[in-house]
């Protein structure tokens, strides 16, 4: 009863006095507008980067690429490696503990022809491990096989810009397309890979513009010996991605015994999702700080009011005092003033906030999405402000001794 007397109080001086609590508002709105607008790009952000690893390949898939000659020491031994190879890639395959699937990536550039049009486009030698490594399944027909593989068959597998290229609204599978002179047979067509960060570009439209066959077949037509021909670089998948430190150091372990030099260079997803967290850490730091200054404006310009008021109500406290109202109420009274500016403040500031955030979404063109937990944590810190600072006026009200206050004039 008591609390609830307090919050009729506290709105009828709310109401009474709006030009002042105004002025409270202000630093309230524009802090929380801070924060909600701060943290919604930085968890939109993690959601966009953590969707697009579950769209393309997952964060468990490791990328192993050569490393630029220029970035290596140019001794004996680096001279001696040839680069990352396909025996690479089956060394990894027998003898890693941390790795359950390998899929090495020979990727050319390839003179493709069909019914009279020709053209220069990317082709990919892989494994069949390179479609379930990657998340990217067959709409049409199948992937590359084992027995593809073990017999260089001339088959493939065409993304779907490939296969609207040259096929049209036609179904490719089971036709003849021609790949630097040479027959092939088309066996399968993937299906449309797509993820947007602004909802306006596909990031992985590259995925749909590729063409795959084996990848003994794209070696043994360059005439180079399987255990020996080169690759564009290649990816593994650890089984538990609690472990990936033990898993990239399995990897480095087995190919810097296989190189004897370090010219290639591991890309862990897992690493790098870490990375970024701790760099963006900083600006979501300087961006909150800045929310929790407005704040405390905010606190402050509520407190002095809440103070202001009380200096105009000393007579008016000092006479509830006096026929008997007890100091909790009065502290009571206070602290619920300052608590609903706050909160309501907060309310409004979200709002501010959604525009803020769309604003800047605008503007960067990143992702942005206020979220539940932005809203409460946004809520929170509104309230604690008004909590905090209301504290020193509602107490001094309450300490009110109500003799002095009826002598003031």
């Amino acid at each position: 009863m008591l609390i609830f007397e307090a919050i009729i109080d506290g709105i009828r001086d709310i109401k009474d006095h709006f030009g002042r609590t105004l002025l409270q508002l202000l630093g309230i709105i524009l802090g929380v507008g801070s924060i909600v607008a701060t943290f919604s790009l930085s968890v939109a952000g993690k959601e966009a980067s953590m969707k697009y690893y579950r769209v393309s390949g997952g964060i468990e898939r490791i990328w192993i690429g050569n490393k630029q000659s220029s970035k290596v020491t140019q001794d004996a031994k680096a001279n001696a490696s040839k680069g990352l190879t396909y025996a690479d890639a089956m060394a990894v395959r027998a003898e890693a503990k941390e790795i359950d699937l390998v899929s090495p990536v020979s990727e050319d550039q390839m003179t493709i022809r069909y019914n009279g049009k020709e053209s220069s486009r990317s082709v990919m030698g892989v494994t069949p491990a390179y479609s379930p490594i990657s998340f990217f399944k067959v709409e049409h027909g199948r992937f590359i096989t084992d027995a593809d593989l073990q017999g260089a068959a001339r088959v493939v597998v065409l993304g779907t810009t490939r296969a609207e290229e040259f096929f049209g609204s036609d179904n490719p599978v089971g036709k003849t397309i021609f790949v630097n002179g040479a027959g092939y047979l088309v066996v399968g067509v993937m299906e449309e890979k797509y993820f947007s960060f602004d909802q306006k570009h596909n990031a992985l439209r590259w995925m749909n513009r590729q063409m795959y066959m084996p990848i003994t077949t794209a070696m043994t037509r360059k005439g180079e010996p399987l255990k020996q021909g080169r690759i564009s670089f290649m990816h593994a998948r650890m089984k538990d991605v609690k472990r990936h430190k033990e898993a990239v150091a399995e990897l480095e372990r087995i190919l810097f015994r296989q190189h004897h030099t370090k010219d290639y260079q591991v890309f862990s997803r897992v690493a790098n999702l870490a990375r970024n967290e701790s760099e963006n850490k900083m600006y979501d730091v300087t961006f909150m700080i800045c929310g929790l200054i407005s704040l405390l404006v905010g606190g402050i310009v509520v407190m002095n009011i809440q103070l202001a008021s009380f200096n105009e109500r000393v007579r008016e406290i000092g006479t509830r005092k006096a026929v008997g109202a007890a100091p909790i109420q009065i502290f009571f009274q206070m602290l619920t003033e300052s608590l609903l500016v706050s909160v309501f403040g907060g309310f409004l500031g979200l709002f501010v906030g959604k525009f803020f955030t769309q604003g800047i979404a605008l503007l960067t063109k990143d992702p942005a999405v206020v979220t539940p937990s932005t809203v409460v944590t946004a809520m929170i810190f509104a309230a604690g402000t008004g909590l905090v600072f209301g504290m020193y006026p509602a107490i001094r009200a309450s300490r009110l001794n109500p003799i002095e206050a009826l002598r003031v004039e």
